[in-house]
């Protein structure tokens, strides 16, 4: 039984630039810095939350100490 790819017209494998290093291993370097990029921009932006949970905190004076002012005699 005869294959039905038999007919299809033969394409060329497109042409890469010559590097010297292989595509596959230059892929390969590239992915860690990209992923600790990403797990980093993720912490950052968890750590700017916490700060303006904070600030908000310290601006609505939960936490700011009472000051007792003295009662003026008159």
């Amino acid at each position: 039984m005869p294959s039905e790819n038999q007919d299809l017209p033969k394409t060329a494998a497109p042409k890469s630039p010559n590097l010297p290093i292989p595509s596959d291993i230059l892929l390969s370097l590239v992915t860690l810095p990209m992923l600790g990029g990403l797990v980093a921009a993720g912490a950052a932006a968890e750590f700017l939350s916490s700060i303006s949970i904070e600030s908000e905190e310290v601006f609505r004076g939960s936490r700011l100490p009472v000051l007792n002012f003295p009662q003026s005699q008159e």
